[in-house]
This record gives structure tokens, C-alpha cells and sequence, in this order.
């Protein structure tokens, strides 16, 4: 940045460079491009009629009939009074070659409160009051009114007005714009949308843009940015809402007043806001801005109410229009110094926001100047300017953040995809540890069946061998144990499906040919469905273990004919699984051996309920009831 010391600053004449050819370049096309769009095309306007001759007369209630009894004089218009509340009659004669199919089209330019209009003895427009005291304020907008067919005649017609001014001091009275309907119409939508669906528009997007400037006040470090901001946008929504709100609770004083008040706080908003938007606030600059503006309002309140008019008005109108033009020198200057002396890239912003200043200048040269090229209403209009120039600071401030995050995206999602990476190996690391664990579990299980169980009987078997005592009966039984526990250790290293719906399918299928095979009936009890479980794999393959074990047992124990397996769902939301023998019963602890300390550890394993009930004479049932989660923690 080309810079030089000058009474202690550093001044950026690169950067100032760049604002002003920016500001030239900007104003340029927003008054010779952009603004030209809200008005109408003039080398597309209708040919208007003449207005012939106008007659005004005084009235003392606003209606027709006092209108007909008044004399009447002739007038050149435009037409001026002043100053206290005024009802006028006024009279305009214009003349019609050939009635258009569609009727006519009249734009009154009038400046009053309120009007009725009425074409040949026709009211065409009444709206709203125009009683003093209580009237409201539709004179104050521009429309297009249509005049039927079969209300004009060829030749000359009347135009009728009745008129009252009960706010501001003056009435003026000027020629009306008529035309054929359809032409009209054309030749002025635009314009008339931008005198009003323009407004409304506007201030639900400036309301919205201040009201979430207004939360921001409350969440930002730079309050007072947030609350300018939003302060800025009400201004130009309350004076919106003034411009389209015909019957405000105001009398015409009091809506005098508001004008005033709300047009000048306008640009009292904007430069506070100007200068928080540098980020350099002057210690004096916003206070003082707030203090003039309230001395202002007070000095202008004191002449609508206390000062006769015309001075009661005019007073306030010039105090008003040099206002405009102290905000705009204060905004321009506020801007070309900080570009001046401070590092600042928010280029395009900041000569978007001069485009409202210029409109302050050019406000308050129509006030000086009301005949001249100059219209009114630039700020208004300007205002979309503000909802730009936001735009365009939240874009250029952001563009980088944004790329910046995305680039920060991409490295929290290249980490995120290490981390699932990693995690993902460690599951499979534990996984592996949880199978080897399994294994090493099951293989010391089969060492002690090995020992307990095959090692036991086939000692015993050799014993008896040894001491001449092997009878081929005992020897066969001994043999058939033997054999049915190693199918029983052979069945159990065998994966017997994920769920317990697949291990009792399994079950059955192995263990009905083994019980039919040693003479026993086989019978199986279970629903089609059985309730969802939270049985992992190993848990099912206990569950199928306890099972074998209650169902070799029986075979080796029992001396019955039969074997019941029923599995069912009780109320409480467990499964419980019996296996029952017709046998000689009567097994106890005593008797239990390995077999049956298996079958409750295993049972403790899973968080089941097992029970053995055996009676003499009546069999022996060993029941295991698989509970529920929400049973388990009941406990």
C-alpha cells in the first residue's frame, strides 16, 4: 500500500484512488442506468387531453351537493393556497373527440389530504374520510382511475374534484393526466409500482434484514455495527409505512411531525452506521449525531405546533432540506477519511452506501428547488441500495471464510476418515481377541469333558478289564457313554446358527434321530413365533449346550420311554425351554455330577433362570427360562 506521513498518519492514496473511481463508477450507473428503471418511459407516454378550463370555490363541508350551491372562479393551474385546513371545490372542463372503447384514464397530481373525484356527475374515487379532524390520507398516494365509456360523451366533460387539506399548509392543485385507458396504463405501471407495491415490498425485506441485525446486536462483539444497522432498516421501513399508511392515528399536525421525525432520522441512522461499519468509530461522531437529530425534531416540533403557518412549515422544510445535506457531506467525508487512513478492502460496500448519500443531496436540492430536474423520493428509492450493499459485504467478507471452511472441511473429513479408519482395525482387533478368548475357553472346556467325563468312564472301563470283572452289558452301556459324550463334545464345536430360532432348529434336527435311534419317543413343543432376543451367538450356542447336556442325561439316567422338549413364551416376556423325561426321576444334588454344575454355570452365563425338578416315579423336567433385558434390570 503507497502510503506517506502526513501530521502523524499514513494515507493510503492508492486505496482512496481505488474508492473514488469506484464511487464515480457506481453513482454513474445507479442515476443514469438504474434509477431511470423506477420512472416511466417518457418518449412511451399517451398523448394527455387538455384541460380547457378550471374553476375552484371554497367550501365549508366536503361534499357535491355544497359544491353545486358555491360560485365558482376561474383559476390557472397550478393552483396554490395556504394555510389553515382548506375544503375546495374545483371544476375542470376537457373535451372528447371519439369516447375510446375502453373508457379513460386519469392520474391526479394533487397535493392534498384527500379527494373525491367525479366525472360527469359520476363519483369515480372516494376513498377513505374527508371530514377535518378525521380524515385520512389517500390524496397523499398516486393511482390510476379508470373513467367508463358510459360515462363520457363526445365533446366537453367535467371533471370534479373535492378536496381537503387538513395536515400540511398548502393545497396544491395540479392538471390531471388523462389519456385512453389502455395507453395509460402501459405507459405508467411501472412507475406506480414503484410509488407503491415497491415500498411494501421493500420494507418486508428491510424489516427482515433489521430484525436479524437486531439479534445480532445481542450475540456480536461489534453491537454497536448490528445496532445501526438495524436502526438504518426501521428507519426506512417506518417511512415506508408512513408513505403507504393512509389512515394513520395521527392528526394532520402529527403526521407532519412524523415526516419529519422519520426523513431525518433516516440519514441520522446512516451515518452512525457508516461510521461503525469502519470499525473506527469517532468518539464524537455518533453521539453528537443523535443529540443534533434530537434538537432538530424538537425545533421542528416547536414550529408545527407553536408557529403560524406558512412559517410553521416552511421552516421546518428548509431546516429539513439543509439537514439532508449535512449527512451527506458527513457520510461522504466520514468515508473518504477512513479510506484515507486506514488499511480497508471493503470497497464495493462502502460506494454502494455513498449511492444513499447522493440521494440525501439530491432530496434536498428538490426541497430548494422544487420545479427543477431533480425529483423527490431518492431515498426511498435508494433503498434497495442498503439490502446491496449487505449483500455484497456479507459476500466479500465471506467469500474466503467460506474457503477457507470448505478447506477445513476437508481436513476434518480426511481425519474423520483416519479415525473410522482406526477404529474400524481396532474392532477387528477385538474381534479377533474375543474369537481367541472364545477358543481358549472352549478348548479348556473340552480338556475337562476329556478328563471328567471320557477320561472317567474309559478309566473305569479298564479297571474293571484288569480285574476280570467286564461284563459284556456293563462294558456296552460303559462304551455307549463314552460314544454319547464324545457327540455331545463333537456337537458342541459345531457353529449352531446366529439366533435361538436356528440353534432349536439345529437341536432338533441332530438330537431327534439320536433319542429315536436309543428307543425313546421324541416329542417337540414350540409356537410358529417366538419374541425377539438379545442373545448374541455365544449365548445360543450355551443356551443349545444346556440342552444337550438335559437331553444326555435323560438318556443315560432316566430308565423312560420318552423325551419332551417344549419351548414357549410366557407373560412376562421370557422364553422358557423344558426337557422332560418319563423316567424313574428322583435325581438330586447328590447325583448331579459334572453334568448337571454344567448346566448352571452355563445358565448364569447367559442370565437365564434354570431349574431341576425331579420326583420319584415321575420323571425328571429341567426347565431354563431365557429373561428378557428389561426383566434382567428389573432385578
Amino acid at each position: 500500500m503507497i502510503g506517506e506521513e502526513h501530521t502523524g498518519l499514513r494515507l493510503h492514496w492508492r486505496q482512496l484512488a481505488v474508492f473514488v473511481a469506484g464511487l464515480i463508477a457506481v453513482q454513474l450507473a445507479y442515476w443514469l442506468l438504474i434509477e431511470p428503471l423506477t420512472g416511466a418511459d417518457r418518449s412511451a407516454a399517451p398523448a394527455p387531453l387538455a384541460i380547457a378550463s378550471t374553476a375552484i370555490a371554497p367550501l365549508d363541508t366536503p361534499d357535491f351537493a355544497a359544491a353545486a350551491r358555491a360560485p365558482h372562479k376561474p383559476v390557472e393551474l397550478p393552483f396554490t393556497d395556504c394555510c389553515k385546513p382548506a375544503i375546495f371545490s374545483v371544476k375542470m372542463q376537457f373535451a372528447v373527440d371519439t369516447v375510446p372503447a375502453h373508457g379513460l384514464g386519469i392520474i391526479s397530481t394533487l397535493q392534498v389530504d384527500n379527494y373525491r373525484l367525479a366525472v360527469n356527475g359520476s363519483t369515480l374515487f372516494a376513498r377513505g374520510t374527508v371530514e377535518p379532524g378525521a380524515v385520512t390520507f389517500d390524496g397523499q398516494r398516486t393511482f390510476l382511475t379508470r373513467i367508463p365509456a358510459g360515462v363520457l360523451r363526445p365533446g366537453m366533460n367535467e371533471l370534479h374534484y373535492i378536496t381537503v387539506r387538513d395536515g400540511f399548509p398548502y393545497t396544491d392543485i395540479y392538471p390531471p393526466i388523462i389519456a385512453d385507458y389502455d395507453a395509460l396504463e402501459a405507459y405508467s405501471a411501472k412507475r406506480l409500482f414503484f410509488m407503491n407495491e415497491y415500498y411494501a415490498l421493500c420494507a418486508a425485506v428491510l424489516g427482515m434484514l433489521g430484525l436479524l441485525a437486531a439479534i445480532m446486536t445481542f450475540r456480536s462483539d461489534d453491537w454497536r455495527f448490528s445496532a445501526w444497522l438495524s436502526a438504518l432498516a426501521a428507519g426506512f421501513v417506518a417511512y415506508m409505512i408512513y408513505t403507504l399508511w393512509t389512515s394513520p392515528p395521527l392528526s394532520g399536525a402529527g403526521r407532519m411531525l412524523a415526516f419529519f421525525a422519520i426523513y431525518l432520522f433516516v440519514p441520522t441512522a446512516l451515518a452512525c452506521f457508516v461510521d461503525s461499519w469502519t470499525a473506527r468509530p469517532l468518539r464524537w461522531l455518533q453521539p453528537g449525531a443523535v443529540a443534533v437529530y434530537a434538537v432538530t425534531v424538537a425545533v421542528i416540533a416547536f414550529h408545527i405546533y407553536a408557529v403560524a403557518m406558512p412559517e410553521g412549515y416552511d421552516r421546518p422544510a428548509e431546516i429539513w432540506g439543509w439537514y439532508l445535506m449535512a449527512a451527506a457531506v458527513l457520510v461522504m467525508a466520514r468515508l473518504v477519511w477512513h479510506f484515507a487512513t486506514a488499511p480497508e478492502n471493503r470497497v464495493i460496500e462502502s460506494v454502494l452506501l455513498t449511492v444513499m448519500a447522493t440521494a440525501l443531496v439530491f432530496d434536498s436540492i428538490s426541497e430548494w428547488y422544487p420545479d427543477g430536474v431533480v425529483g423527490s423520493g431518492n431515498l426511498l428509492n435508494s433503498a434497495a441500495i442498503l439490502l446491496l450493499a449487505m449483500t455484497a459485504a456479507f459476500l466479500a467478507r465471506n467469500f474466503r471464510l467460506f474457503q477457507s471452511q470448505g478447506a477445513l472441511n476437508a481436513m476434518l473429513q480426511a481425519k474423520v476418515t483416519q479415525r473410522e479408519a482406526e477404529l474400524a482395525e481396532a474392532a477387528l482387533r477385538e474381534q479377533a481377541l474375543v474369537r481367541a478368548q472364545a477358543h481358549d475357553e472352549e478348548r479348556r472346556r473340552i480338556m475337562r469333558d476329556l478328563h471328567d467325563g471320557l477320561g472317567s468312564q474309559l478309566m473305569t472301563m479298564m479297571l474293571t478289564a484288569r480285574l476280570g470283572e467286564a461284563d459284556p452289558p456293563k462294558v456296552a452301556e460303559g462304551l455307549q457313554g463314552v460314544i454319547d459324550e464324545m457327540r455331545l463334545m463333537v456337537d458342541s464345536m459345531d457353529s449352531v446358527g446366529e439366533s435361538l430360532d436356528a440353534a432349536l432348529a439345529t437341536f432338533r434336527t441332530r438330537i431327534q434321530p439320536r433319542v429315536e435311534s436309543a428307543g425313546f419317543a421324541f416329542r417337540w413343543s414350540q409356537p410358529e413365533s417366538l419374541p425377539p432376543t438379545s442373545l448374541g451367538p455365544r449365548d445360543v450356542l450355551q443356551v443349545f449346550r444346556i440342552m444337550q447336556e438335559a437331553v444326555t442325561n435323560a438318556l443315560r439316567h432316566s430308565g423312560g420311554t420318552a423325551i419332551t422338549v417344549e419351548i414357549a413364551a410366557r407373560s412376562d416376556g421370557a422364553i422358557e425351554v423344558a426337557i422332560a423325561d418319563d423316567g424313574k426321576g428322583g435325581a438330586g444334588e447328590a447325583d448331579a455330577g459334572r453334568g448337571l454344575a454344567n448346566m448352571r454355570a452355563r445358565a448364569r452365563g447367559v442370565g437365564a433362570d434354570y431349574a431341576l425338578v425331579s420326583e420319584p416315579g415321575k420323571g425328571t423336567r429341567v426347565t431354563l427360562a431365557l429373561l428378557q433385558p428389561a426383566a434382567l434390570a428389573a432385578e
